[in-house]
């Protein structure tokens, strides 16, 4: 029902297009143990699918929450390629070197309540306002909990637009439109 798997081949799709193959993925929200040990199908498998990407590759992943038993699984579950950090997204984000750009922002670091969808929504909001400077064009921003699929129609109107409501209202006022718009929402700055 949660299908990310065909966000997630759009994203590979397009970042193997690059002409350098040495990717900087930045990921909010890790791969949790509460979900099983990968969790396939489902929730929890992201970090190690974006670090098996720059392996298979080459570059880096990195990826915060501010759960600690989160980070500790994801770094237990991830190669030396990928650095797993505890703390606040927003504030992680915007500390971020400038250096070197991300090519692909994943946002799900908040966990949406349907009933309560506003303080995720404008989580993720803030969270790209603060990853702004390290974005280039060509970056890749997919968000999760979009919802946008008929088994979730239910969840998207009492939801007010899933996860990524806010993000879309900005990406339509810049001129932006999705790559990608199911369960989880892909665009390209």
């Amino acid at each position: 029902m949660r299908d990310r798997a065909t966000s997630l081949e759009i994203v590979f799709e397009n970042l193997d297009q690059k002409r350098v193959k040495d990717f900087f993925i930045v990921e909010t929200g890790c791969m949790r143990a509460d979900h099983g040990k990968l969790a396939f199908g489902d929730d929890g498998a992201s970090t190690y699918i974006l670090d098996d990407f720059v392996n298979y590759y080459d570059g880096n992943v990195v990826s915060v929450d501010i759960n600690p038993d989160n980070c500790r699984h994801a770094n237990n579950m991830t190669s030396d390629r990928t650095e797993v950090y505890c703390s606040d997204s927003v504030k992680f984000l915007y500390n971020l070197s400038e250096r070197r750009k991300i090519d692909l922002l994943y946002l799900d670091s908040f966990d949406f309540d349907p009933n309560n969808p506003i303080p995720s929504q404008r989580h993720h909001l803030k969270e790209l306002c603060a990853a702004m400077t390290k974005l280039r064009q060509g970056t890749l921003i997919l968000v999760d909990d979009n919802a946008n699929t008929p088994e979730f129609e239910w969840f998207t109107k009492v939801a007010q637009g899933g996860k990524a409501a806010f993000i879309k209202d900005f990406m339509r006022s810049i001129g932006r439109e999705p790559l990608y718009d199911g369960y989880q929402i892909l665009w390209r700055l």
